[in-house]
């Protein structure tokens, strides 16, 4: 069985238990949390997951990349409620949407139970932290070499059109070879390579989409980014710089449950520029209410 196969039957085997309520502690079948799930599902395919999340945050192979390096199968890692930087949530990965952007998975929610969720809901995108691989890849690191000889023979050359395909002056072809790597054939006839990291999606009705890679990086499980202590000083280390006087600067209002880490996710920034901006350290407490300039 292919790897791709195994990943379908885990997916729909999983399927099986949406609704099933959630407990914590659960391990199954009637009752489930989060990683009592997914160690059960994998575990019926002969897949020894750990009980914890940060367990199952070291089990099969890291991954670091972008979104659509994501497959099918692979297991999620969120963080928790009260600190989006602890790993504290798991899920299965079902598959991107044509944006290259949003995926969805299924996992066992405190409310809701066994539930397919995606990666646009604001509290699962402030909370990924990144994915494990735990069944084989798809498709080899490394394009066959006799395949790779194929389209090399092929750059460049021209393919007459076929007399029963109508092709608009947007419309390209494409060539799949065995080992999944592929090339474009323009409306002049003329082959090439796709572009660097150009993906494709195709559908069941015999059309096809190219999908742009996320910037979006999952980073590596095994050593995640130090969590900021949760007490200390209030005084400040240095003098925060004067706010800009045009007025550019951004502020964010803390709530229960921020952190430095989070607000500097959120906002495309550093903790480091956000301890300058304010003249505070990694230690000191957050207090709800309080407004920190974020730019």
């Amino acid at each position: 069985m292919q790897a791709s196969e195994l990943a379908d039957r885990i997916i729909e085997e999983a399927k099986q238990y949406m609704g099933t309520p959630y407990r914590r502690g659960g391990n199954g079948p009637k009752v489930f949390d989060c990683t009592g799930f997914t160690k059960f599902i994998f575990g019926k395919f002969g897949y020894q997951l750990g009980r914890t999340v940060p367990a199952q945050a070291g089990d099969g192979r890291e991954l670091i990349g972008n979104l659509a390096d994501l497959q099918k199968g692979d297991l999620l890692i969120f963080g928790a409620r009260g600190n989006v930087r602890r790993q504290g949530h798991a899920g299965i990965f079902i598959g991107m949407d044509s944006t290259g952007t949003n995926f969805s998975f299924i996992h066992a929610a405190v409310h809701g139970g066994i539930m397919i969720s995606n990666l646009k809901e604001t509290y699962y995108k402030q909370r990924f932290l990144g994915a494990r691989r735990i069944l084989p890849d798809f498709l080899p690191d490394v394009a066959d070499s006799t395949a790779v000889a194929v389209l090399d023979s092929l750059a460049g050359r021209f393919v007459p059109q076929v007399d029963t395909l109508l092709l608009s002056p947007a419309d390209r072809r494409i060539i799949l070879f065995a080992d999944g790597t592929w090339a474009l054939v323009d409306t002049a006839g003329v082959v090439a390579a796709p572009a660097s990291r150009e993906r494709i999606l195709l559908a069941e009705n015999g059309s096809w989409r190219a999908v742009p890679s996320s910037t979006v990086k999952i980073p590596d499980l095994k050593k995640p980014e130090p969590e900021p202590a949760k007490s200390g000083s209030m005084s400040k280390t240095t003098t925060a710089p004067p706010p800009p006087a045009d007025g550019s600067a951004v502020y964010h209002t803390i709530v229960s449950g921020d952190t430095l880490y989070a607000l500097a996710r959120r906002y495309g920034t550093t903790v480091n520029n956000i301890c300058t901006l304010n003249g505070i350290t990694t230690k000191t407490t957050l207090r709800p209410g309080k407004k920190l300039r974020v730019r």
